[in-house]
């Protein structure tokens, strides 16, 4: 008798934090379309507002933080990096002919395309959505680049500083935005829209500093 008491408290507690987990599964997936824009409206500052100079402070400090407390982990996967401040990316740039592997640890330099050092076209592709969003080695907030904002990228322990120079949509059988290039420019591209393969986010920009 005593033993079949004991085990309806217990059984109470587990239905309730059966109940609880749902709840909080629902609430995460009614939330989730929404986190991203309030975490970008709270917590990452409106760059466009800001003049070029105190931007480019503000990339020069990410810059700096990054090459004194990076986790050696973190330099195991990749010592490059591309640090967009704005949508508060900063992901190793990852060189392997497995797009699978590399997109899965961070940024995929398109094998065939140039690299910083060598001018002409640099190709980084990202995953748009692969961790709770905004993540850090995701290119989830891709759309809110505009024209003239700022992106860095390290590159073998250089600094290469570019101004975006266009946005645009394409499909993902428009491969001419990984042709060379006779000037040094970064094309960045992603999946368009959010949550599908549909079409490709493309952001191309021109170096500026170096």
């Amino acid at each position: 008798m005593f033993l079949k008491k004991k085990k309806k408290p217990v059984l109470k507690i587990l239905v309730l934090f059966l109940e609880f987990s749902a709840i909080a599964l629902v609430l995460y997936l009614i939330a989730l379309p929404f986190y991203p824009s309030v975490k970008y409206k709270t917590t990452i500052k409106e760059y466009s507002q800001l003049p070029e100079a105190e931007e480019r402070v503000i990339i020069q400090e990410q810059v700096a933080e990054f090459k004194s407390g990076l986790p050696t982990n973190e330099f195991d996967v990749s010592p490059n990096r591309v640090i967009i401040p704005k949508i508060g990316v900063n992901a190793p740039i990852v060189v392997t002919e497995n797009s699978k592997y590399g997109l899965s640890q961070g940024a995929w330099l398109v094998p065939n395309t140039s690299t910083p050092d060598k001018g002409g076209n640099t190709v980084i592709t990202g995953h748009r959505f692969k961790y709770l969003p905004p993540h850090n080695l995701t290119f989830y907030l891709f759309h809110k680049l505009e024209t003239g904002d700022l992106v860095s990228i390290v590159w073998k322990e250089r600094d290469y500083l570019y101004r975006i120079k266009e946005t645009r949509i394409v499909e993902p059988t428009e491969v001419s935005i990984m042709d060379p290039t006779k000037e040094p420019t970064l094309t960045m591209f992603t999946c368009h829209p959010i949550y599908s393969t549909e079409q490709r986010l493309v952001v191309i920009s021109e170096l500026v500093e170096s």
